[in-house]
Formats: structure tokens, C-alpha cells, sequence
């Protein structure tokens, strides 16, 4: 059964629209190899839906204070454009037939992705996404991302509307503990990292893919 308070609905965009988590994972890994550090994959699940400046901080609370983490990051995107660049980034199962749906159903949609302004703007467009957006908050406009409320609220706010009416789409822990700390109706779609009972107890829905959005919205 549907809810008709249900006004909104913001998309993280990382593995929910755009499949760049397991691009990611690659160059993160490539980049690990190059500076000779080990555990990155479990360090990676750390940031996966946090800020540059956060994802800084993990690096440095797991491979130490002397850790050139701003240098690490800076080859892992390196990396990860140069990979896209040949590449490019496929879109995850159902994205644009799920934003058009909703955009036909009335639903405002916003995106909040920790991912900084520039980057989330090109590879919208590159994916023909863009335009589906009211507003698009983003990791470079909050001191703190993700698992902090801050861009969730930033976003409901830009909507004006109350986070309670607002529906947020994430696939990470990250993303739900933002989204759940704002006060917003959570839907999971797993993508890198499964859900602990921790997530389990505090999502919405937990759902496969962006088709069965349909089902409830």
C-alpha cells in the first residue's frame, strides 16, 4: 500500500543509480598495490557514502597520522576517471525507468551523494540523468557526509519539505545511517555491502533493485 505523505524521493548515486562502486573497489585496490598498504578492501567498505574530508580521516584512523591519505585519494580518482574515461559507467538495473516512473507518478526527486558537485554533474549527464534532479546536494556542500544527517537534511531542506515525507534510496550502511538520523523514510538496494540486523531494523524497505520501487511508491 502506497503513502500518500510520501512527497519526495532523493537518490544517493553511487551504486544506486550509477554501477561506480565496483569501478571503485578496482582502483582503490590498484592504487593500495602502488603504495603498499594492505586490508584496503575493508578499509574501502569504511567509506563507501562519506565525504572526501571523511574519507580522509578513516584512511588516517587506519593507516596512520604520517599516511599521505590526500595523495591515496587523489591516485584512486586518478584512476578511477582514467577507467571511465575508457570505459564508462553503466547504469544500475532500473535507473532511468524508475526516475521517469516517479517523475510520472509526481514525485519531486533529489539527489544527496557524497560524491563532490562536479563529478555527480558529469557523470549524470554523461548517463542522461541529470535532468530528472530538482535539486542536487553533494558531499563538497557539507562538512560532514554520510553517516551524518547533515546532506539529508541539507537536501530535504532545498525541497522544502519535511524529511518525514521524504523517501531516501541508498545501497550502504553509510547512507542509511544518514538518511534514518534525518528522520527520513530508508530504502536499502544492496550493492557492495549487505545489511547487518543493525540496518536491517532500521530500513523501510529492503529491496533487490530499483523495479520494485513500483511496488510501494
Amino acid at each position: 500500500m502506497k503513502d500518500s505523505k510520501i512527497q519526495a524521493v532523493v537518490f544517493d548515486m553511487d551504486g544506486v543509480l550509477l554501477d561506480t562502486e565496483s569501478i571503485t573497489k578496482i582502483c582503490w585496490k590498484n592504487a593500495a598495490s602502488e603504495y603498499g598498504i594492505r586490508g584496503i578492501e575493508e578499509v574501502h567498505k569504511l567509506c563507501v557514502g562519506t565525504n572526501w574530508n571523511d574519507t580522509l580521516t578513516i584512511l588516517k584512523n587506519n593507516y596512520g597520522n604520517n599516511f599521505d591519505a590526500e595523495s591515496f585519494r587523489s591516485r584512486c580518482s586518478t584512476l578511477f576517471k582514467e577507467y571511465c574515461s575508457k570505459n564508462g559507467i553503466p547504469l544500475m538495473e532500473g535507473a532511468k525507468s524508475c526516475l521517469e516512473y516517479l517523475k510520472n507518478q509526481g514525485y519531486r526527486i533529489a539527489l544527496a551523494s557524497s560524491t563532490a558537485y562536479q563529478n555527480v554533474k558529469r557523470e549524470l549527464e554523461n548517463a542522461q540523468l541529470f535532468h530528472y534532479f530538482e535539486t542536487v546536494t553533494t558531499g563538497d556542500m557539507v562538512e560532514h557526509s554520510k553517516p551524518e544527517p547533515d546532506i539529508y537534511l541539507k537536501a530535504c531542506k532545498s525541497l522544502h519539505i519535511k524529511p518525514e515525507h521524504c523517501v531516501a534510496i541508498e545501497d550502504s550502511p553509510n547512507g542509511i545511517k544518514s538518511a534514518y538520523k534525518a528522520k527520513m523514510k530508508c530504502v536499502m538496494i544492496p550493492d557492495l555491502i549487505e545489511p547487518t540486523d543493525e540496518i536491517k531494523s532500521i530500513v523501510w524497505k529492503l529491496c533487490n533493485s530499483l523495479n520494485a520501487l513500483k511496488d510501494f511508491l
